[in-house]
């Protein structure tokens, strides 16, 4: 099925489904090919975009993809400083000069369905493509992928720990996989009962995941990592998650979609402590950067995302259509904050 750049506005989860499944086998994963000039994977028009991990509260209101265009790849001074927002709309990882918000271009080489990412303590990149059923690994300043992990079901979460392993949360799979570093072979693989939505990991090696249960959104703990699978459901209760991450405090930041908030939960994880900004429709994943003065939210049911101060929340700027972004799912600065 021929996209082209007009909107097709906004339509429930049902007709959008039927749509994709009379057009192109929705569902179908098959052999991915490309719309010719665009450089955007056709299979990720054949996903069913529940697959991405929005709440099936705001799922119905969620849009097709809808433009083609996008900046060229472009030639990154080494050291830059910019933002990295997964797009759904534009099927690629848009990139903005940091302060400026200016577009100065995009990675759309391995893209196909850019959900969440992360930048590690190296500068690398990291895609979750739930459309690719991978995690693609960009070196800093490159936008062809140095390491492809893969073998998961639908990725939409992406971490690394201190020694740069990789955690992929799986949203449909309903697990937590872990690569070596530069490895695509699944190491650890532990489900905590429910479709994962985020993960995050401390300077110990525990490892948190978010997680939408029958009884709502939880987070397990597993203490040292994965290995055993030995995890602890923390005592805090979500309405239904989304990305999550860690502050230089130890709290953990959270998305949680269906109560328009993201939480901060300081130890022992019990309750919600406070929450990051206000307003919000559909808040997706949130990250923080290395100074932990300033966090991004994915706000999706506005296509935009917000650049907060942390934590006081206060909105330093609002990026959206006018930045060349169509349908924001996530968002990471190259100096990211990792515990």
């Amino acid at each position: 099925m021929q996209k082209h750049s007009a909107i097709l506005g906004a339509v429930t989860a049902a007709a959008a489904i039927a749509l994709l499944s009379a057009c192109s086998g929705a569902g179908s994963q098959g052999a991915s090919s490309t719309i010719p000039g665009s450089g955007i994977s056709q299979s990720l028009q054949r996903s069913d975009l529940s697959r991405a991990g929005i709440s099936p509260k705001h799922l119905a209101a969620a849009r097709l993809l809808k433009s083609l265009s996008h900046g060229v790849n472009p030639a990154k001074k080494k050291g830059a400083k910019d933002l990295f927002v997964s797009d759904f709309g534009t099927g690629a990882v848009e990139i903005l000069a940091n302060k400026t918000w200016t577009n100065t271009g995009s990675i759309s080489s391995g893209i196909d369905g850019p959900d969440g990412n992360w930048v590690d303590k190296k500068g690398n990149l990291y895609v979750a493509n739930y459309a690719g059923a991978d995690i693609t690994e960009y070196a800093k300043g490159s936008s062809s992928p140095k390491s492809t992990y893969s073998g998961v079901e639908d990725p939409v979460a992406v971490t690394t720990d201190s020694s740069g392993n990789v955690y992929e949360g799986d949203y449909e799979g309903g697990y937590v996989s872990e690569f070596a570093q530069g490895s695509n072979s699944i190491i650890a693989q532990c489900s905590p009962g429910g479709d994962v939505e985020g993960v995050a990991v401390d300077k110990s090696g525990d490892v948190f995941v978010a997680y939408e249960a029958t009884s709502g959104g939880k987070i397990t703990e597993y203490t040292g990592g994965l290995s055993g699978c030995s995890g602890t459901a923390l005592g805090v209760s979500l309405e239904f998650p989304g990305g999550m991450v860690l502050d230089k405090k130890g709290n953990l930041v959270v998305c949680d979609q269906d109560a328009e908030a993201v939480d901060i939960i300081a130890p022992p994880y019990s309750s919600v402590t406070s929450t990051l900004g206000s307003g919000y429709s559909d808040p997706f994943h949130v990250t923080i950067n290395k100074r932990n003065k300033q966090a991004y939210v994915a706000n999706f049911g506005d296509e935009d995302v917000l650049v907060l101060s942390y934590p006081a929340g206060s909105v330093k700027a609002t990026l959206n259509g006018s930045n060349g972004l169509s349908e924001p799912a996530a968002a990471v600065d190259s100096k990211n904050y990792n515990p």
